[in-house]
């Protein structure tokens, strides 16, 4: 069925990139009846009842949802949209954005990764020491690296693991190989512990639902303490954890505890349970943690906007847009 006359609101804080987007798109399959960063200014607005369509970041659409009783779709501008699934309004089409991050977070992961086997911290140490004391340096070759969530994003960055001629493994819930990477061993969630002994580094790419969140807590760390006693497997050693994922799928005891125990060497945090991180959290304040602040990967409005006149297009003919969350699954 063709979704005739439909009413747009543009809600964001790049509210001035998307509105001269849209603008310069000149389209007619929707009519644009507010354009703004305010929440109040929804609230607010005397025609917020014809509005049928919603663009805008997730954790500013969930504050308006329940006043725009006529919403039949809303494009999120992020990858997560926990804030909404969270919501109990669910009579609407939530889309989200996939295709347009792999690019970022290949070049984030891959930055940490060899900075990690290269020896930055090491190297920059030494040289402020004044000590010539060279390291061994190891190759990333030599890594196997685990991947947390084998989604979009993950399978994006496979090929260039495979530049590097590393060894990948994942983690999913189905257990299921990409199709680009038929052979991929692959594990399922129980299979945690032998899925994290079997990596050098940890990389977290799952999505924030129900069966993630606190998928990583210390009972998982205690048990990886006691599988290497058990396999006298020598602690410390070298495991890298980053988690460019959600915060919520470790806890911060078990983190610490990870790293206390030296089940990881270090961690590479780009996001948390609490953003903005609170000043007084102890994770500033330890040497084994980088914090990189919600930035691997960000949203580009000229990127997001190119999805949403497809999804529109699509809309508008009575299609399905891309990438729908699905409300039980949590993406």
């Amino acid at each position: 069925m063709h979704k005739s006359n439909p009413r747009l609101i543009i809600l964001s804080r790049d509210v001035d990139q998307y509105h001269a987007l849209w603008k310069a798109s000149a389209s007619s399959e929707a009519h644009l009846i507010l354009a703004t960063s305010d929440v109040n200014d929804v609230i607010q607005f005397e025609e917020r009842e014809q509005a049928t369509i919603l663009l805008s970041e997730p954790d500013l659409a969930v504050q308006v949802i329940e006043y725009l009783p006529n919403l039949q779709w809303c494009q999120s501008t992020w990858a997560g949209n926990a804030p909404l699934l969270n919501h109990p309004k669910r009579d609407y089409i939530l889309s989200g954005v996939k295709g347009i991050f792999s690019q970022q977070m290949s070049e984030y992961i891959l930055s940490y990764i060899l900075s990690h086997v290269r020896q930055h911290t090491t190297f920059n140490a030494l040289q402020n020491a004044q000590q010539w004391c060279p390291p061994t340096p190891s190759s990333i070759s030599d890594l196997t690296i685990g991947v947390m969530g084998t989604g979009n994003i993950a399978t994006g960055m496979l090929n260039v693991f495979d530049a590097f001629n590393t060894s990948v493994i994942g983690l999913s819930r189905r257990g299921e190989a990409p199709q680009s990477h038929p052979k991929m061993r692959m594990f399922k969630p129980h299979q945690l512990t032998e899925f994290i002994t079997s990596a050098d580094v940890i990389i977290n790419l799952l999505p924030d639902t129900p069966d993630t969140q606190s998928f990583i807590n210390i009972n998982t760390i205690e048990t990886l303490i006691e599988w290497h006693l058990a396999h006298l497997a020598p602690l410390p050693n070298k495991r890298l954890f980053i988690n460019a994922g959600r915060g919520s799928v470790i806890t911060d005891e078990a983190l610490l505890s990870a790293l206390d125990n030296h089940v990881f060497t270090q961690a590479v945090l780009d996001v948390f349970t609490i953003e903005p991180l609170p000043t007084e959290h102890i994770f500033w304040h330890r040497n084994d943690i980088v914090i990189t602040q919600h930035t691997a990967a960000i949203s580009k409005p000229s990127s997001v906007m190119q999805l949403f006149m497809d999804n529109l297009s699509r809309y508008t003919k009575g299609q399905s847009p891309l990438y729908v969350m699905n409300w039980q699954q949590g993406y």
